[in-house]
């Protein structure tokens, strides 16, 4: 089931399906409503679908400002804001399977990046497990500024 899981950018035929998923209620204190982060997207973001069979069952951000240079400095990197699986599709594989998908991904969207980062609360430890099991990489280093708390660092190189 998970071979027909793709990744695209939004199309606005499938924003009304986007708009009604929801992460899990343990979830809401990592990930912002989808509304919202659509809202306050910037020049240098831009929103992506994670598909099933077809259906949205998730979504992301790509965010080329790297924000994290102090924290841990990484030439040419692009950030992942916002990656998740709605509650109801949980636990058949998707994020995995999205996850796994990233790297060609993003090296397709933006060839002059090495790197993809992300920040993950310290408390996710399902998504810490989740971008392990993808590849990234934890540096060892945390970002204090979170909204629900310290975040690690992960990494993935393009």
């Amino acid at each position: 089931m998970t071979e027909r899981v793709k990744l695209q950018t939004i199309s606005s035929e499938l924003l009304p399906e986007l708009l009604a998923l929801q992460v899990g209620e343990a979830q809401q204190h990592f990930v912002k409503p989808i509304a919202r982060v659509l809202d306050e997207l910037s020049v240098q973001q831009t929103a992506h679908l994670i598909l099933a069979n077809k259906q949205v069952v998730g979504f992301f951000v790509i965010d080329t400002q790297y924000p994290y240079q102090a924290e841990l400095p990484l030439q040419q990197s692009v950030l992942l804001r916002s990656f998740f699986v709605a509650s109801q599709f949980q636990g058949e594989g998707y994020g995995y399977a999205a996850g796994a998908q990233l790297r060609a991904y993003v090296a397709d969207l933006n060839p002059s990046f090495q790197h993809l980062s992300l920040t993950v609360n310290c408390r996710n430890n399902g998504a810490q497990a989740l971008y392990k099991k993808c590849g990234f990489v934890d540096s060892e280093k945390l970002y204090n500024g979170g909204p629900a708390g310290p975040q690690h660092l992960y990494f993935l190189d393009l």
